[in-house]
């Protein structure tokens, strides 16, 4: 019998949870739900997974349901990138570590690690150049090192592959789920219900990273003019964009950062997500909107047609009018909508976190 001891890298655990922090948390508890019992142990037919928990010594976290059962082993007096370079890589060498947030040991041998994109390197002008400079040299030395890189598209699989000349073989592409949204249960401010008045509503994230567009989704509105459905924005807040658009403020109602609960009663009820990212190494909102029930316009490259298939209208992110003609054919068109929002649940099934999980132990298996 081939035993293993898995070390998860638990660096993630005192951040705040952002998109990565998010997969890695909901991978491995499937993964515990599924396949492990409640030591963290694994029993295959001929290898056997002992999984544990590396955090910080002195981070501060509730440990998650997941793992309670789980040996936690505090180590080193670092924090950080020196914490994960150089306490984390003192485990044992012939013990394995799983990083699932793009970060990890460049020195460790037996290391499976998971990188979400390559936007360090295909559009560096987002990123100061210290923060290009060290995630190109985890992209590249660790890379190399590990015995296997996890990524969560076809698409990433191959940007990271042809950015890093990583051979294609090494990489594992283990897609990602939505079914988390099915845990939460939706709801709509009364406040915002009031101001809608019962009227359609196009639903847009907003982010300081230009990456995601939002400008576009603007420009988009304003090329509609009076022909432009209510727009509800969630988010960071833009005051300063909007001090010179000349769209409606009575059509455009901007929430800022909002719960997953709220979130879920804006996906359930809107007339359509608008998703004009220009780069995305998967693209999760598209598929949680889809999830439920929520007809989704995205971006005609990087991973979203990849990920949305024939379940989505896509657009053009260069181009506002294809974003402006998207919403107007949904809006002229409600029995187009109600098709979609059919179909997009449907598609949005295929991916769930049983399902990444299950991938993920083949790989380690290996």
């Amino acid at each position: 019998m081939n035993s293993k001891t898995i070390w998860v890298n638990g660096r993630y655990l005192s951040r705040k949870i952002t998109g990565v922090e998010r997969v890695a948390g909901e991978i491995l508890a499937s993964l515990a739900q599924h396949y492990l019992d409640r030591q963290g142990r694994y029993q295959g037919k001929s290898t056997a997974l002992q999984f544990k928990l590396a955090v910080e010594s002195d981070s501060t976290f509730s440990i998650p349901s997941y793992a309670e059962g789980w040996e936690v082993k505090r180590i080193g007096n670092r924090k950080g990138h020196a914490w994960e370079q150089l306490d984390l890589a003192s485990l044992p060498s012939k013990d394995w570590v799983l990083s699932l947030c793009n970060t990890g040991p460049i020195l460790r041998g037996n290391h499976v690690i998971f990188f979400h994109d390559a936007q360090v390197y295909a559009i560096p002008q987002n990123f100061d150049w210290k923060f290009r400079w060290w995630y190109k040299a985890l992209l590249n030395f660790s890379g190399r090192r590990s015995k296997a890189i996890l990524t969560n598209s076809e698409f990433s699989k191959s940007e990271l592959s042809k950015f890093t000349r990583i051979a294609n073989e090494k990489f594992e592409t283990i897609l990602l789920g939505c079914d988390h949204m099915l845990r939460i249960t939706p709801e709509i401010p009364r406040e915002l219900l009031t101001k809608l008045a019962g009227k359609p509503y196009v639903l847009a994230v907003s982010s300081a990273s230009p990456n995601k567009n939002f400008s576009s989704v603007l420009k988009a509105l304003e090329h509609l003019g009076s022909d432009a459905p209510h727009c509800v924005i969630v988010g960071q807040q833009y005051s300063k964009v909007f001090k010179n658009s000349k769209l409606n403020s009575d059509r455009v109602i901007e929430m800022g950062y909002v719960s997953d609960e709220t979130l879920a009663g804006l996906y359930a009820n809107a007339m359509c997500l608008v998703y004009p990212s220009f780069y995305e190494g998967f693209g999760l909102p598209p598929l949680e909107a889809m999830l439920l029930g929520c007809p989704v316009i995205a971006s005609n490259c990087s991973s979203l047609p990849e990920v949305c298939g024939t379940a989505a209208i896509y657009c053009d992110p260069n181009d506002p009018t294809t974003i402006a003609n998207s919403i107007l054919y949904l809006t002229q068109n409600p029995e187009k909508v109600s098709t979609m929002r059919i179909t997009s649940k449907v598609h949005a099934e295929n991916f769930t976190w049983r399902k990444s999980a299950t991938h993920l132990l083949e790989v380690l298996e290996k």
